[in-house]
């Protein structure tokens, strides 16, 4: 199926609205109608309802829009492989979550280029639940993520178990050198840094109240550095996260007297469809070389 008419349907989709995903594009309004009324001829389906201003998505529309991100992501992931071929023997898809990327497949990846230099590598940062479904639709061949997922089309193996740590800049060091209780704790400024895992949220709330509101709330946990740096406020982290900033002085740790966060538990998911091919081969030969003999 044509590119462009998916490409159109998908920002359309998001969008709503003609003009917007035109702009988007960089094309005409009248190519966008055009698109979809050639992708709604072609599947036989109206797949949105116009209003005066927006459209929106009809049934057929919600059911075919996960497809048409699975086809397109498809080709391009045949056109970037079929391009390879010449340079490289394979490819290798790896899909993480932000931190740990950060913490840990940065260098993994790094070390296995060096190794591997006829293998491309694609790398996919994402939350946990997009990269299962890239899994599912076979876009990826490994993922690492926070989730324990258990399906006959996956291998998952644990990775790495992080503790959670409280954390402020230095010049705090006088005001929680001998640790703090919980309820000293629930007074503090505490800046959000997107641990989400259902037992960590459990442990929070078990300390704060529901309603809690952060001063300052970033989706991204290293972003929190920053402000932490320059003595603004505290936050929970993951210690791998937090270690070479102990190291320097720039952060401490906040001793917790009453109560310990839950460990951060991440997972390492193979597609077993590739799991036989040369780029996966090669990256448990080189980092999990027990998986090969199971």
């Amino acid at each position: 199926m044509d590119n462009d008419l998916l490409t159109t349907f998908i920002y359309l989709a998001r969008l709503k609205n003609f003009t917007k995903t035109a702009d988007q594009l960089h094309v005409v309004q009248s190519t966008i109608t055009s698109r979809i009324k050639h992708l709604e001829s072609n599947i036989g389906e109206t797949l949105f309802i116009r209003t005066n201003k927006n459209v929106e998505l009809t049934n057929a529309g919600e059911a075919f829009l996960p497809y048409a991100k699975q086809l397109l992501s498809l080709q391009e992931s045949a056109i970037f492989h079929l391009r390879n071929l010449e340079l490289f023997n394979d490819t290798l898809n790896i899909g993480v979550v932000h931190s740990i990327y950060d913490c840990h497949v940065q260098e993994m990846i790094l070390k296995y280029m060096q190794q591997n230099k006829k293998i491309a590598i694609k790398v996919t940062i994402e939350h946990s639940e997009n990269l299962i479904q890239m899994l599912h639709e076979d876009q990826l061949d490994i993922a690492f993520i926070y989730w324990d997922i258990k399906s006959p089309k996956f291998v998952c193996e644990p990775f790495f178990s992080d503790k959670i740590i409280l954390l402020t800049g230095a010049q705090n060091r006088k005001l929680i050198s001998s640790g703090i209780t919980n309820e000293e704790l629930r007074n503090l400024p505490l800046l959000c840094s997107a641990i989400q895992t259902d037992s960590f949220t459990e442990w929070f709330y078990s300390i704060f109240p529901k309603n809690y509101v952060y001063p300052l709330d970033i989706n991204i946990s290293s972003n929190i550095i920053t402000f932490l740096k320059e003595g603004i406020g505290y936050s929970f982290l993951l210690e791998s996260a937090a270690k070479k900033f102990i190291q320097d002085g720039s952060l401490i740790e906040v001793k917790l007297l009453e109560s310990t966060p839950p460990s951060m538990e991440s997972y390492l998911l193979i597609n077993k469809q590739r799991i036989n091919s040369i780029g996966v081969t090669q990256w448990l030969k080189e980092f999990i070389p027990q998986m090969l003999l199971n």
